[in-house]
């Protein structure tokens, strides 16, 4: 029994598909061969019929223990051939059965069955051998260890001449007990060198999938279990590095995605920050989609500012919709189906995955928006540890948007108008400039407007320089509703306003500056005043207005600004409210209002 091994080893899958196998060549009878192929001995786990000249027994490999789901089995057996016949060293006539075939016999004692019908398995009785006397016992080769699949529907032929003496009872006695002995001889052998080793190897492979990595299994048996003992401690060394590693990349991208983090919170750009945000994360956490939500300046809904594999657009969500609006009112982040029981489910049309999860972006204590990421079918769930990692990354992220927001708001106040909303000078100035130097390069036309209000100063006097502020407002919504897009209007300074018209030769600007003209004065303006609840007016307001071209009436800013600037002055001085152009003679559009020439 020291030198028994298996002669096969085969891993099946749990549905019975084969996985893998090694064997040994079986030392049947010359021209019998009646092995079965690996996919056969796999398939038995699948029927529960083993095949024929072999014996088998099968361990299951399950996760997390006796309890878990079964991942596979392990088969291993002994060929019943000669080397077994020699392992068993019967003082008998031994020979090995598939059916009616001699798979090996003891030295060749016989090339076929005896003669006559053989005894019923586990009887003794007569039969003929060579021509003589003798008597016969058949053993059912099967699996005296247990398992799910186990033994050989192969049987053990045991026979013995039978002398002419007075003694035939004790051979009869003999030859039972030599049945007895080779039955628990082959359980034995089947135990020992097959069943032994699979079942410490059924129970490393057990302890490796419920993730003990450190499991070993000491080679044992013959050649075929040493090295599947050897497969197995290499498949554990190799898990056990590659989850390290792995281990390792996930610090280190860890600390990539905080170093990024603070990064980004030094970053200006709004839609770059955000979009390398969603990208970063996305591949952190391999996501298959994602959608970053920011809250709209009335705080009342989200809409999507950056998305990444949304395939249809996602719809904006009112503050009390769905999960995005449920994770910005109440700050929480939220992973599902985990918490399913404590959130609601996303909104029609809003971004939803089997596995998602859903984290609030704050800023100086409240909601500015909403990260949200997706895994799809197939995916493996979130952890509480990728909540943990965006929610680390969405605090960091809220700081650089909350950055650039205020830089955003800083810049914007610094070239806006505080009191009418329009761009200041200072941005008319820098837009004019590049405008300029577009056109000189590329022969583009561009124009310019100055407008003036007719007798603000008597507005000012007489109503009090509230109501002159609330006139300054309506006419500058009046002139940037006359425009174009592209085209800039500033507050010059005082009353004044000045409107730069890219791509617009001479024609265009004056038709532009009739427009804002009649804008201005279509329809008197009413102030309400909330400080006591009275209405001022209506009001009656004019305004005059001053047209220059490049190159004509001048090759710089200044210059086209000192042009229109006079001729805005001497539409003041025939009569107010109307246009003229610089270098014209005339008046263009007139509109003969019977302004007064009163103090401008």
């Amino acid at each position: 029994l020291e030198n028994s091994r298996a002669d096969l080893v085969v891993v099946a899958g749990p549905d019975g598909a084969l996985l893998g196998s090694v064997a040994s060549e079986p030392e049947f009878a010359p021209g019998v061969d009646v092995r079965p192929a690996p996919a056969a001995i796999a398939e038995a786990v699948r029927t529960r019929v083993p095949p024929a000249g072999v014996l088998l027994e099968t361990r299951e490999i399950r996760a997390g223990g006796n309890e878990g789901a079964v991942l596979g089995y392990l088969i291993s057996g002994l060929w019943a051939d000669r080397q077994l016949l020699d392992l068993l060293r019967v003082p008998v006539g031994t020979a090995f059965l598939a059916g009616e075939e001699v798979l090996a016999a003891d030295g060749g004692t016989i090339a076929s069955l005896p003669q006559g019908p053989l005894p019923d398995q586990g009887d003794i009785g007569p039969v003929t051998v060579d021509g003589g006397d003798a008597l016969a016992a058949v053993i059912p080769l099967g699996s005296a260890a247990g398992g799910d699949v186990g033994g050989s529907p192969s049987s053990l032929l045991l026979w013995s001449p039978l002398p002419v003496s007075p003694y035939g009872p004790g051979l009869v006695l003999a030859l039972l007990a030599i049945v007895v002995i080779v039955s628990g001889s082959v359980g034995w052998i089947l135990a020992g060198g097959v069943v032994a080793p699979v079942r410490r190897a059924a129970d490393v492979a057990r302890a490796v999938a419920g993730g003990d990595l450190q499991q070993r299994l000491a080679p044992s048996g013959g050649r075929e279990l040493a090295d599947l003992a050897t497969a197995l401690n290499t498949m554990a060394a190799v898990l056990s590095d590659r989850l390290a590693e792995l281990q390792r990349s996930k610090e280190e991208l860890r600390g990539s995605l905080s170093r990024l983090g603070q990064t980004l919170s030094s970053s200006l750009d709004l839609n770059r920050t955000l979009a390398v945000m969603v990208e970063t994360v996305m591949i952190t956490l391999s996501a298959d989609r994602a959608v970053l939500m920011l809250l709209t300046p009335e705080r009342d809904a989200l809409y999507v500012k950056v998305g990444r594999g949304i395939g249809s657009p996602v719809r904006r969500l009112a503050l009390w919709e769905g999960l995005a609006g449920w994770v910005a009112r109440t700050g929480t982040p939220v992973r599902l189906p985990d918490d399913r029981s404590a959130a609601p489910p996303p909104a029609e049309g809003e971004l939803a995955g089997p596995h998602q999860l859903a984290v609030p972006l704050l800023g100086r204590g409240q909601a500015i928006g909403v990260l949200s990421l997706v895994r799809d079918e197939g995916g493996l769930p979130f952890t509480q540890d990728d909540l943990e990692t965006i929610s680390s990354f969405g605090t960091q992220a809220s700081v650089a948007i909350e950055n650039v927001m205020l830089h955003q708001e800083a810049r914007r106040l610094s070239v806006t108008d505080p009191l009418t909303g329009l761009w200041n000078f200072r941005y008319f100035q820098i837009q004019a400039d590049r405008e300029l130097e577009s056109a000189s390069r590329s022969s583009r036309p561009l124009s310019l407007v100055i407008v003036d209000i007719d007798k603000f100063k008597h507005v000012n006097d007489t109503q009090g320089h509230q109501v002159g502020d609330e006139v300054l407002i309506e006419v500058a919504r009046r002139i940037r509703d006359s425009t174009r897009v592209p085209d800039v209007v500033a507050r010059y300074g005082g009353e004044e306003f000045v409107v730069l018209l890219p791509g617009t030769g001479l024609d265009g600007a004056v038709a532009t500056a009739e427009r804002i003209r009649l804008a201005v004065y279509g329809d008197p303006v009413v102030v309400d005043l909330p400080s006591d609840g009275d209405a001022v007016g209506p009001l009656q307001v004019s305004c005059s207005g001053g047209v220059a071209s490049f190159p004509d009436h001048g090759r710089t800013v200044a210059g086209l600004l000192r042009t229109a600037d006079a001729a805005m002055y001497l539409a003041k001085t025939r009569g107010r409210n109307r246009v003229f152009a610089a270098g014209s003679a005339g008046i263009v559009a007139p509109g003969e209002t019977g302004a007064s020439q009163s103090q401008a």
